[in-house]
């Protein structure tokens, strides 16, 4: 996207008043964006951390925890189908819960 583009979107908002300039549109627009995401990864967290009432590095551990424990014990080929099912929804929700703290720091880099 060029500057004369920028420059075509941005400039009803300056012309009816909504911001002094499209540099000011620009700078806030992006801020506000840079929040909405920073609001959204915190929530994502926090549901997280609130369904296994832990924080996330904790959780890691349990996770390390549960796998080495499970290979010492001898279950039956249809309890070993429906753990592997709870441990994999529960891996899913550890890539989705780090990808969140990864794009939260990112974020809050970007708000300095």
């Amino acid at each position: 996207m060029n500057s004369t583009t920028v420059d075509a979107i941005m400039a009803p908002l300056v012309e009816t008043g909504r911001f002094k300039s499209i540099e000011d549109a620009v700078q806030k627009l992006a801020k506000d964006y840079i929040w909405q995401q920073i609001t959204y990864c915190q929530q994502v967290i926090r549901k997280m951390e609130h369904k296994y009432g832990m924080d996330f590095s904790r959780f890691t551990e349990y996770l390390r925890e549960r796998a080495r424990s499970l290979q010492s014990i001898e279950l039956s080929p249809q309890q070993k189908k429906d753990l592997n099912r709870v441990i994999m929804i529960e891996e899913d929700d550890w890539i989705e819960w780090k990808a969140d703290y990864e794009m939260l720091d990112s974020w809050l880099g970007l708000k300095k």
